[in-house]
């Protein structure tokens, strides 16, 4: 590929024991010690570069806007825009949108041209909202034209390629993607279907993506058209037309393309251990000279990358180059490449021209490093490795600064180091949409890890981290493939969509804290700014649905703002302000999902003067379906999270949808957060091995999707029915010591935790016995030991949401001391 700039595709057209979480209520019965995996360093203070800024600052470059027009907010065509002489039909601006009226005839186009000033440009998004009033027949159709010649050419305009959206768009060729050529004639590189045709009278969006010779079209954020353009026309006028149909345009975006798109579509075939824990963690190995890619357990080889870019393993023995690597079209595993230096990464790009770097990893502890690395070169993913940061304690100061580190290397995935692989740590960073995995490579002098034994690796597990690097997978491997089917390690985290909007009117405080009174984890709300700059909340940007007046939020001020109430139980309309006011530190285990509706580019440093005076950074995220307001995120409030808001991938191929994914969240460097039709579990998975997470919306009526996306282990859902969750089990706590009888079945006493956080007592008599126990035998469900001795079990607990959805969660191993 060639040297690419990170920036938008947009888009897709496209613990909790055995559920880490965060701690509530606290059990009294006796513990045991803790086990001696982690280390408490004695420096309390991080060692972090302040403001974790560098002495220049690696901005993510922001792609130019051309155009962004809404026909309800202007009141004529455009002047510079060009209307065909030769049209058989008549184009119109009428009540606050574009009609181009094609009736007239079938085949020959009605069309306008956009300004010449696009004549000069080759490489743009085209986006545009448009509706279907009347058509003349199913065949007929609208168009994007892009890559026109000028008004000079004969005939005007052309050559120039279209994306072509017939009425039957669900046809065999439905959509297509055409050269009109000099000579009046058309022809059809390729055609595609959509999933349904085209209904009268309602909004679609299409979206055209053109770098060099790729192209890209999409119907509804779904991907119809991916290829190269046979021709190169050196020439970029933009337009719209319609033959034998009425097209309505509400809206039109042309964005600078500075990335190139992909030129394949292979991503590496791992093994799936088909583990029954839902949404397993992944699991990496340091490379040695024992390791075999198809014989280990784990998903990723790490190795040292020199500034050769040759592999070294870990006993530093060179093995191979990083060309030979890439070149197995045979390997089943994942590499994590560790970088220390600029010249890699200048040798890195130099080979990303020749080599596809979608499925590397880049490793470092520095992550101005990584940054650096993403920004250059887009395609690739990286990791930030903190697993020798000691001097970090476990509180909510050192998660942030985690949180903004692993951001601001627009990586997802953080390594932590041994002594914050803790529940509550991990269950934070999880909140703020990072990936924590653990690190076991190393201990605090440097030196290679003591071996852990089953005792120390389930505990790992039961905190709930997405991955573990480790010189043992097997160990984990072992663990995990012996668990009960549907069994969370990770509890998925319950987002209120607008608040709780099933019982209290959406984007109201009463709403967004009577979702935290049902045991919602996180808020979701809108907001848009105001004519006076006020952060507030309201969905659509106009007020009519939900306050029965019709003013557009942000033509109005905040005083107009608080004269507002809702039609249904008469509430106001809140600001910002008050919501982090409400929220933070009162509900300290909640976390904001800001989603920004507002287009306008200063609402983001709006929002971030509202997070600095709260101290909010460690109960806040943003999310949005804008790519341009996500990529301006990364510059403004690069150490923040974001989640981009998108439609599922529908490829033909689960590879196919993997690929969609993994594009776009690279290139936002976001979570996935689509809506959840057509979700898929082995999408989900492999993707989340690849350091992926899925916040899928939004939930409501049809209760069983909830529960299975539940159950699959989804990272989180986004339901307007947050009190569905209320009375799920989510933890059981045990004490950590017992003892027990020689042939007597084994009985633990302990609590189990609701969503809600209310606890009960529970006697537990299923339990997964660990290796190195003593002898046992099984009886049913019940455990008994057949001789003295010291055992380690890990007690479980099953719970039915609803018929045919059941899942099972694990406590931490206990030590048994059979006499």
């Amino acid at each position: 590929m060639k040297k690419q700039t990170l920036v938008v595709i947009l888009s897709l057209m496209l613990g909790l024991a055995g559920c880490s979480g965060e701690d509530k209520p606290k059990l009294t019965t006796p513990s045991a010690p803790e086990p001696t995996i982690p280390i408490q360093p004695e420096d309390p203070e991080p060692s972090l570069p302040p403001d974790l800024e560098p002495e220049r600052p690696i901005n993510v470059p922001q792609p130019k806007t051309y155009l962004n027009l809404d026909f309800t907010e202007i009141y004529s065509i455009p002047s510079d825009w060009n209307i065909l002489p030769s049209n058989p039909g008549s184009i119109q601006f009428k009540e606050g949108a574009l009609l181009i009226d094609g009736r007239k005839d079938l085949t020959k186009p009605t069309t306008i041209m956009l300004s010449s000033d696009f004549q000069k440009l080759r490489n743009y998004k085209i986006e545009l909202e448009f509706e279907y009033l009347e058509r003349n027949n199913g065949t007929r159709w609208g168009s994007i034209i892009y890559r026109a010649s000028d008004v000079f050419a004969q005939p005007e305009y052309t050559p120039y390629y279209q994306f072509a959206i017939r009425a039957d768009a669900s046809a065999y060729n439905g959509l297509e993607l055409a050269l009109r050529r000099s000579n009046n004639t058309w022809n059809v590189i390729d055609t595609s279907k959509f999933e349904s045709n085209i209904a009268l009278n309602t909004p679609y969006k299409a979206t055209v993506v053109v770098h060099d010779q790729r192209v890209r079209h999409y119907l509804n954020d779904q991907l119809v058209f991916d290829g190269e353009l046979p021709t190169n026309l050196n020439q970029g006028a933009i337009g719209l037309s319609a033959a034998g149909l009425l097209m309505k345009v509400n809206t039109i975006q042309v964005i600078e393309q500075l990335d190139a798109l992909p030129t394949q579509d292979r991503i590496t075939d791992v093994i799936d251990h088909k583990y029954p824990v839902a949404m397993a963690p992944a699991l990496a190995q340091p490379a040695d000279s024992l390791t075999n890619d198809n014989a280990h357990t784990a998903t990723y080889i790490a190795y040292q990358l020199d500034e050769q870019l040759f592999l070294k393993d870990f006993d530093n023995k060179t093995s191979l180059h990083l060309r030979s690597l890439l070149s197995d079209q045979t390997k089943r595993t994942l590499p994590l490449l560790h970088i220390d230096s600029e010249n890699t990464l200048a040798e890195l790009r130099s080979l990303s021209s020749d080599y596809d770097f979608s499925d590397v990893t880049l490793v470092s502890d520095d992550p101005y490093l990584l940054r650096k690395a993403r920004v250059e070169i887009p395609e690739i993913r990286t990791a930030l490795d903190w697993s020798e940061k000691y001097n970090l304690i476990s509180d909510q100061n050192s998660v942030v600064k985690i949180a903004q580190a692993t951001n601001t290397a627009l990586s997802k995935i953080v390594i932590l180091p041994a002594h914050l692989v803790q529940s509550h740590v991990v269950a934070h960073l999880q909140r703020l949409l990072i990936t924590p995995w653990a690190g076991f490579t190393h201990n605090t002098s440097g030196q290679t890890s003591p071996k852990l034994d089953a005792y120390q690796a389930a505990e790992i597990l039961t905190t709930g981290v997405n991955g573990i690097y480790t010189h043992q997978p097997e160990l984990f491997h072992s663990i995990m493939r012996s668990m009960a089917p549907n069994t969370l390690l990770r509890k998925p985290l319950i987002t209120g969509h607008r608040g709780i909007p099933s019982q209290v009117d959406e984007n109201t405080l009463e709403g967004i804290l009577k979702a935290i009174e049902v045991g919602a984890d996180a808020v979701e709300y809108d907001v848009y700014l105001t004519k006076d700059d006020h952060v507030v909340l309201m969905h659509d940007k106009s007020v009519l649905r939900t306050t029965g007046i019709a003013k557009n939020i942000e033509n109005m001020t905040l005083e107009e703002v608080r004269k507002l109430k809702t039609t249904g139980q008469r509430l106001a309309i809140p600001t910002m302000d008050e919501v982090l006011a409400a929220v933070v530190k009162k509900y300290s285990h909640v976390t904001n999902f800001i989603e920004i509706k507002s287009a306008k580019p200063e609402i983001i440093s709006k929002i971030k003067d509202l997070l600095d005076k709260y101290d909010a950074y460690g109960q806040a995220i943003v999310i949005s379906f804008d790519g341009q307001q996500i990529l301006e995120m990364k510059n403004t409030l690069k150490g923040v999270s974001t989640g981009l808001l998108v439609y599922p991938p529908k490829e033909q191929t689960t590879f196919l949808n993997i690929r969609r994914v993994l594009e776009t969240t690279r290139q936002f460097s976001s979570t996935f957060n689509p809506n959840y039709s057509g979700l898929n579990q082995d999408v989900m998975y492999l993707a989340s091995l690849r350091g992926v997470t899925f916040w899928p919306w939004t939930f409501r009526l049809i209760k069983n999707d909830f529960y299975r996306m539940y159950i699959q282990g989804t990272h989180g859902l986004t339901t307007d029915y947050a009190q569905d969750a209320s009375n799920f089990v989510v933890k059981i706590e045990t004490p950590r010591q017992i003892s027990a009888t020689v042939g007597q079945p084994l009985q633990i006493t302990g609590q189990k935790l609701t969503q809600l956080g209310q606890s009960s007592y529970q006697s537990f008599n299923t339990m997964l016995v660990l290796s190195g126990s003593a002898k046992y035998s099984l009886n049913g469900q019940s455990v008994s030991f057949s001789e003295r001795g010291t055992a380690y079990v890990m007690p479980s607990y099953q719970y039915t949401i609803a018929p045919n959805f059941t899942y099972t969660i694990y406590a931490k191993p206990v030590t048994v001391t059979i006499q």
